[in-house]
């Protein structure tokens, strides 16, 4: 398995951890599930829910898809969030209305996250998206909820050349491969060309595996009866799922796009 390095922009991020373990509080296709945020530390969210009117597979904007995270009037010990776009960050600080009136000298200010001039960012965080959420704070961990309802749908989601931070589209805790995760990505015998996923770990460490189809894997690994799935460079599957909420970066190895194809119906 070729070795791969994430952007320098994503391992500076890395630094302070991972502590996001998400639990979902309901049954129903309405509901929330919490991450944690650790002490000085940063978590990789996804999104995972739709949000009010929404039909269209994004959530509202980051300043109402998030609550609970912290706010500082004096802009030190707020919440920051990273959204990354094309291999570069965009990162924006969380205050309450109250505490960017304060900040910002202004009145009127809602809940939401703002850039350095005060202005209320709105840029959506679509679903089976993921944000990185800093807490600067050193006293403890911070808890972002997510709320909103679990569309009943087929889900597709783009993944362009490159690396993609996404999540799966839906709030459970399974693998990528199966049968609820659906993906079949890119896979090369060779070990070449495969699709690869870059898990954010606890202590900021990244883990990566390459996808293979199960032919693919046989041939590359040199195995019988090998399944669809992503393998370490042993050759053995990688079987622990991914926890609700949580976010990971995929990159696609060649030019063009594919298409991650989920379902997901409550019986």
């Amino acid at each position: 398995m070729k070795t791969n390095t994430l952007l320098a922009a994503a391992a500076i991020l890395a630094v302070g951890g991972l502590a996001a373990q998400a639990q979902v509080y309901s049954q129903n296709v309405v509901g929330y599930y919490n991450v944690s945020v650790p002490a000085h530390g940063f978590a990789l969210v996804g999104n995972q829910l739709q949000n009010g009117s929404d039909t269209a597979q994004t959530n509202s904007s980051i300043s109402t898809a998030f609550s609970g995270l912290a706010s500082d009037p004096n802009a030190v010990t707020n919440t920051t969030i990273y959204l990354f776009n094309n291999g570069t960050y965009a990162s924006y600080q969380y205050f309450t209305g109250a505490d960017a009136d304060n900040n910002f000298l202004q009145s009127g200010s809602v809940n939401g996250f703002y850039d350095t001039g005060g202005n209320l960012i709105t840029t959506p965080l679509v679903q089976s998206a993921s944000a990185f959420l800093y807490n600067p704070f050193t006293g403890g961990a911070v808890t972002a909820t997510v709320v909103g309802t679990v569309p009943q749908t087929t889900n597709v989601v783009a993944i362009h050349s490159g690396f993609n931070l996404l999540a799966l589209p839906i709030p459970v805790s399974t693998n990528l491969e199966s049968s609820v995760g659906g993906f079949v990505g890119t896979s090369d015998p060779n070990a070449v060309n495969n699709d690869v996923i870059f898990k954010f770990g606890v202590g900021g460490v990244w883990s990566s595996y390459q996808f293979f189809t199960g032919s693919d894997a046989d041939a590359n690994f040199l195995a019988s009866g090998s399944v669809n799935g992503f393998y370490d460079t042993g050759g053995n599957l990688i079987s622990s799922a991914l926890p609700v909420g949580q976010g990971f970066f995929i990159q696609h190895i060649v030019s063009g796009t594919e298409y991650w194809t989920n379902s997901f119906i409550v019986q």
